[in-house]
């Protein structure tokens, strides 16, 4: 087996496609690049930032909802797809890979990860990442074969769901994975999301309408390559130790080795943290005019549930090689190894069942694995959909609805494109929450909506931000006080005003709204009290997230690899010599970019940068009214909110704008 590396733990080359010109060009990286950015989210940063291809009049560009600028959508602007030193390699939960860009969604910064395997057999393959630009005139595919790489016409997927378009070009040719998007990507929805075997989305971000408007299909690749590291004992020997913290875990009997994230609903709503009919509450509880009128049963939510209701579910590893094993599926009769293109098979994340589950007033996991199925196929961020089909929901039940949204006469309704359910295709499906069927149909419809053509659907395609805003100006509602985001990034489901810091973490986070950028080690309370304390390890713990997605490595192993392990696998397989203050250094200098990144975007379009900053007004303004946070907001007060930025920016080096010194 030959290895197409060009240095020990990087292939030291990236795939540079020009789709307006059907070229693709070998683009070599020397070794001190690859060792200062550690590769993944570092090195993707490094090219979109030194090597933007973005043109000026991309700012000529205008929203379809919201008439802004609208630079993302241009041809011209790349997006990258990454891999880091952990992909092609032995070590645990390492099957990911970066796609990074300006989101269509927000128009800033955005890193999103995608798991299985496609990642791994990228690098194996002989390449770092992909660089793409340009828009092809009709729909096409990138095909990866280690070191033959080609465009094919792909006019004949256009339409195909994200499934049907993996099982037709397995059919056409031989691959071990395949990237693609669906309907939506096409449309240009900008909550929109590429997938990679069946289910493993680049969620956040909208990063499948770049696809769609370069008028690519999919990506696939085929590798027969090995990988290259520079020391195999001290390598495996951080393997090792890896392999015996996560054994440790699971003989422990830790529920996340069984569960995964799933369980989440039934602690996220005792803590006040849970997305309860859009945000309106946090605990699972329906609350009308001030009262308390029902008590969303969390337990059938969560994953426990959900393997108590399918007995022939198992556990199953998701990425190669993992010995976690988040995933889960059910195996229907006569179905053998683990299902996938089928539907009502797959166990939905804490995110998922929270933002398409609790947030839409509905409480059982297994009614949930409709809406997921819709997002898998057609392509779509389960976070972001549950956001907007909450906004709407929430729209009608104050009388907010804008006159001819409504498919029916009498109430606020849509017509039902397909059968499911207790709905037959041509039946209206109310907007409300608690209709279990709501999000598989309405996210049908919105996968195939025109973007900005003025109805519900073709508004709601901007995402529930973008919807807000277009409802408030054309109806005078204040419909964007209803909205849970920070930069127009949809909240993750982890409600800030039931913690105390983590308000911060998502104001400063370079894509807005993430829950996988920081965290504390210890609890932190409610936010009754300053967070002012906690700046220095907020920092410091999003330099970690940083050089835990540059190498990449997934947040679920982060218990069973902290630094020692981690350092000790990156030294064996680069060769560097690195201490994990050096990799934290590097790891600022990429924060640093992003955020500068950033910044230039908000000048061109006159915004302010420390504007940006702030949460939206339902997490500022709206107490909670219920749970161990009952009557808090975000901060103790806008002055709390102040300090904690301020402090925040000077431990940064930034001035007090939030402009890092070096721009």
């Amino acid at each position: 087996m030959a290895s197409f590396w060009r240095h020990d733990g990087y292939a030291g080359r990236y795939l540079e496609v020009d789709l307006s010109n059907g070229s693709l060009k070998e683009q070599l990286l020397d070794k001190e690049t690859l060792l200062s950015t550690i590769g993944g989210k570092g090195l993707a940063t490094r090219l979109l930032t030194s090597c933007d291809t973005t043109d000026d009049e991309a700012y000529d560009l205008r929203h379809p909802v919201t008439g802004v600028a609208d630079p993302a959508m241009h041809s011209s602007t790349p997006v990258l797809v990454m891999t880091g030193p952990f992909q092609g390699s032995k070590v645990g939960s390492s099957g990911r890979a970066v796609v990074c860009s300006r989101s269509p969604l927000t128009n800033v910064y955005i890193d999103t990860y995608i798991g299985g395997d496609f990642g791994h057999d990228l690098r194996l393959a002989g390449w770092d990442g992909l660089f793409i630009h340009g828009q092809s005139e009709s729909m096409t595919r990138l095909q990866i074969e280690d070191q033959e790489v080609s465009l094919h016409d792909a006019e004949e997927l256009r339409g195909m769901t994200t499934w049907q378009t993996e099982k037709a070009i397995a059919a056409k040719t031989e691959v071990q994975d395949v990237f693609s998007i669906g309907p939506a990507g096409e449309s240009g929805v900008r909550i929109s999301s590429p997938i990679t075997a069946g289910r493993r989305a680049a969620g956040r971000g909208g990063t499948g309408a770049q696809f769609g408007n370069k008028n690519l299909k999919a990506i696939s690749v085929l590798a027969s390559g090995e990988s290259r590291v520079a020391d195999d004992t001290q390598y495996l020997g951080a393997v090792k130790k890896q392999r015996q913290k996560m054994g440790e875990y699971r003989k422990a009997g830790d529920p996340f080795y069984r569960f995964g994230t799933s369980r989440a609903p039934i602690y996220a709503s005792e803590m006040g943290r849970m997305p309860t009919l859009n945000y309106t509450s946090t605990t699972g509880s329906v609350i009308q005019q001030s009262k308390k009128v029902r008590q969303l049963d969390t337990v059938a939510l969560s994953g426990e549930f959900w393997h108590d209701s399918l007995p022939d579910a198992k556990q199953s590893g998701c990425c190669r090689p993992c010995p976690i094993a988040c995933e889960a599926a059910d195996r229907p009769q006569g179905i053998k190894g683990k299902p996938i293109h089928i539907e009502r098979t797959e166990r939905p994340e804490y995110e998922t069942l929270a933002m398409l589950g609790s947030n839409l007033g509905l409480e059982s996991s297994l009614d949930v694995m409709d809406g997921n199925d819709a997002c898998n196929k057609f392509g779509l961020d389960t976070i972001s959909s549950g956001a907007a089909l909450s906004l709407i929901c929430e729209l009608a039940q104050r009388g907010w609805f804008p006159e001819g949204w409504s498919e029916s006469e009498d109430s606020p309704a849509f017509v039902a494109a397909s059968t499911r359910g207790n709905y037959r295709a041509g039946d209206l499906v109310e907007w409300d929450f608690g209709i279990p069927e709501l999000p598989p149909l309405a996210l049908e419809r919105l996968a195939n909506a025109e973007l900005g053509d003025g109805t519900l659907f073709g508004t709601l395609a901007g995402g529930a931000v973008a919807c807000s805003v277009w409802v408030e100006e054309n109806t005078g509602f204040a419909a964007t006080q209803l909205t849970a985001h920070c930069k127009g990034l949809d909240l993750p489901a982890w409600d800030p005003r039931g913690k105390r810091g983590n308000g911060m973490a998502y104001m400063t986070c370079n894509v807005g709204a993430n829950h996988m950028r920081a965290g504390y080690k210890n609890p932190t309370g409610v936010p009754n009290s300053s967070a002012l304390d906690l700046m220095p390890e907020l920092i410091h713990s999003q330099h970690q997230s940083v050089i835990r997605d540059s190498m990449i490595l997934c947040a679920f192993a982060s218990d069973a690899t902290p630094d020692e392990i981690m350092v000790q696998a990156f030294n064996g397989i680069t060769g560097d010599t690195a201490s994990i203050e050096d990799l934290h250094r590097r790891a600022a200098a990429q924060w640093d970019a992003a955020r500068q990144w950033n910044v230039e975007h908000w000048n061109k379009i006159g915004a302010t940068p420390k504007d940006q900053d702030f949460l939206s007004y339902r997490l500022r303004r709206d107490a909670l009214p219920d749970g161990p946070a009952k009557g808090m907001v975000s901060f103790v007060n806008d002055e709390d909110e102040q300090a904690c930025l301020s402090e925040y920016y000077r431990i940064r080096g930034w001035n007090e704008d939030g402009i890092p010194h070096s721009s």
